[in-house]
Formats: C-alpha cells, structure tokens, sequence
C-alpha cells in the first residue's frame, strides 16, 4: 500500500491445488506482462507471480520460510524483507491469512531471524551531521535514507510484535498499542515517514531527473527542516532497535 508513481512489480501466487501450477504459472506471466504493458516495469528480480519459485502451495511457501529462517543471511535475508510483507489482492484470502498467522509465529519463535532483520534496518547511515543538519549536500536517495528506515524498523518491530499490518504507518500504530514505541514516539515516526513519502512524490511528479534523489540545497527552508526532522525520527527508530536488539 504504498506504492509511488516510479515503482516496479513485486507479487506471487499461492494455491491449493498442486496439480494447477502450470496454469497459475501460465496466469501469472500473463498478468505480469500485462502489467508491464501499463506501465509498471518488470521485477529487475524477478519477484513475481510467473517465476515458478513465487508460484506457490501454502505447504511450499512455509517450506521456503522455513529455509529463510534457518538461515537468515545474504539472499534468504533479502527475500525474507520482501515476502514478509505480503498481503492478499485476489482469490481466497483465508490461503494468505492462513499463512499470515503461521509465518507470524514461527517468526516470534526464531530470535535470530528477527535479530537479522534488525542489523540489516541499521546497516542504513542516515544523512544527518553532529554539528550541521545534513552531513553532505549532495543528492540525498529518499527512497534508500528516507522511506526505507521506516519501512524496516516497521517491519521488525511488527514481527517481534505478532502484528498483521503490512502498511508501515499502521505497524507503528500497532507497535504503540503494543507498547513497544511511546505514543509521541509512534506519532512523530508517522508524521516522518508521511512527510518523506509526499516528497518523493512531489519529487517524482515534477519528472526531473531521478524521481528520488534531490539536494538538500534546493530545497526551501521549511522543507530542508522538516526532511531533517523527518530523519530524526527515522533515526529515532534505529535506537529502538539497537536497544532492543543490542
């Protein structure tokens, strides 16, 4: 659910009837190209619904989750921070909620997983000096040192938690209900991550250059502080983190 003007595809299939791969691999290939032909571009990764390895049973998805989990490194990481935050468009959701409630509790019940999710949210430097707001004025990635510190903390947090939500806004939310951030913690980590969001998309209708790079030099006063602010929180969240996970 949140999803910019210059995005790509990510999405899978689940299913009950093994004998039916073939032709939802068929569908999903289809849809995919299709989607394409939109104008939302191919997975560079090929995340999507007509690769055979994310056309899958509820019994093969828990499988390669398991796998992710034993072994919460390099590419099972990075995958895990993708799939992690499915939910279901079409079809039987029960197959999705089924699988939502079993990945949420083999995901409480394995720490080092949620501890590897923690050291890759806090692998990110964000761009904030001692001494000045910015450490560089070079062209800041607001998508790589804006929205995804949010993204992530959000989702460890959501995890650890048990919390359903996909959408980061709401696991902050979820997370202050469950006592893991402070009220005026969540608040302002939301209002942060809101503010973020709607530059990127400013950045992106505006069409010039990469829609989520700009300079904090070009920005107006107002909006240079409140990106800054912005960042604070995102950092906010990362102390979190390493409080929580050492």
């Amino acid at each position: 659910m949140e999803q910019t003007f210059a995005t790509d595809q990510d999405n899978a299939l689940i299913y009950a009837e093994p004998q039916a791969k073939a032709a939802f691999l068929a569908f999903g290939d289809e849809v995919n190209h299709g989607l394409a032909a939109c104008g939302f571009p191919l997975c560079t990764g090929n995340v999507m619904a007509g690769n055979p390895r994310w056309c899958q049973t509820p019994e093969e998805w828990r499988a390669v989750f398991r796998e992710w989990m034993d072994h919460p490194g390099g590419e099972a990481l990075l995958n895990a921070s993708i799939f992690f935050d499915f939910r279901p468009l079409a079809g039987d959701a029960r197959l999705a909620g089924d699988l939502r409630g079993q990945v949420s509790t083999m995901v409480r019940e394995q720490g080092a997983l949620r501890r590897a999710l923690a050291q890759n949210a806090l692998r990110i430097r964000l761009p904030l000096g001692v001494l000045s707001d910015f450490s560089s004025d070079a062209p800041l990635d607001l998508k790589l040192y804006g929205a995804l510190p949010f993204v992530e903390a959000g989702r460890v947090l959501a995890l650890a938690h048990g919390i359903a939500e996909t959408g980061t806004a709401a696991r902050l939310r979820a997370a202050r209900a469950a006592g893991a951030l402070g009220a005026g913690e969540a608040d302002a980590a939301i209002a942060g991550f809101h503010y973020v969001q709607a530059l990127r998309l400013k950045r992106q209708a505006l069409g010039e250059g990469d829609p989520n790079r700009v300079a904090p030099s070009v920005l107006n006063p107002i909006d240079r502080r409140v990106l800054r602010e912005a960042l604070r929180q995102a950092a906010m969240l990362q102390d979190v983190l390493r409080i929580n996970y050492r």
